[in-house]
C-alpha cells in the first residue's frame, strides 16, 4: 500500500512539474514575441544594410538575424573587412540595449585554397565565429558570458522550407536567445 501511495504521489508531483514547465514556456514565448519585435526593430533601424541583406527568423530558441558572410569576410579569409567592422559596431550597440545571450553562428561553404591552412569548411567557419565574437568582446565591450561562437561549416544550409527568399548559405546568424543560458 505504501508503494502505491508513493507511486501515485510521485506521479502527481511529476505531472505538476510538467504543467508548470509548460506554463513557464508559454509565458516566456508570449513575452519574447514583443521582445523579438523590439530587437528586430532595433536591427532594422541601426544596421547600415539594405533590408534584403538581412533575414529575421523567429524560432523556438529565439530570434535569428542572418547576414551574408561576405559582409564580414572575403573568400578564404578570417580577417574582418572594414564593412564587417562597421556592421559589428552597429550590432554591438544593439546587443548592449538588452540582456539576452547571443550565439554567433558562422555558416561557410566555399572552396578552400591550400594556402589558407584549412582543409574543411567547418575549420574556417569556427575561426570566423571566434573572430566575430572576439571583436564584439574587445571592441564593443560585450560581456564574454553573453556570447557563444559556433562554426557550422556547410552542415546547415538554408532550404526552401526555411527561406522562401534566395538567402545565401554562406551567412552569419546572430541568435538572440529567449531563455536563460548557462555556461
Amino acid at each position: 500500500m505504501k508503494r502505491l501511495i508513493l507511486l501515485i504521489s510521485a506521479f502527481i508531483i511529476l505531472e505538476q512539474i510538467a504543467i508548470s514547465a509548460q506554463q513557464v514556456n508559454v509565458y516566456m514565448n508570449v513575452n519574447f514575441d514583443a521582445r523579438a519585435a523590439f530587437i528586430t526593430a532595433k536591427f532594422k533601424e541601426t544596421l547600415p544594410l539594405n533590408p534584403t541583406e538581412v533575414m529575421y527568423t523567429k524560432v523556438p530558441r529565439g530570434l535569428i538575424v542572418s547576414i551574408p558572410e561576405e559582409k564580414f569576410f572575403q573568400k578564404g579569409s578570417t580577417q574582418l573587412t572594414d564593412e564587417g567592422k562597421t556592421l559589428l559596431q552597429a550590432i554591438g550597440v544593439i546587443l548592449k540595449s538588452f540582456t539576452n545571450k547571443c550565439a554567433i553562428e558562422s555558416h561557410t561553404e566555399e572552396p578552400l585554397d591550400k594556402s589558407t591552412g584549412y582543409k574543411e569548411d567547418w575549420e574556417i567557419s569556427i575561426h570566423r565565429a571566434n573572430v566575430l565574437t572576439r571583436y564584439l568582446i574587445t571592441c564593443c565591450k560585450i560581456e564574454t558570458l553573453r556570447l557563444y561562437p559556433i562554426g557550422f561549416g556547410n552542415t546547415m544550409p538554408f532550404n526552401d522550407n526555411v527561406s522562401s527568399q534566395k538567402f545565401p548559405n554562406n551567412r552569419v546568424d546572430f541568435v538572440i536567445f529567449d531563455y536563460y543560458v548557462r555556461r
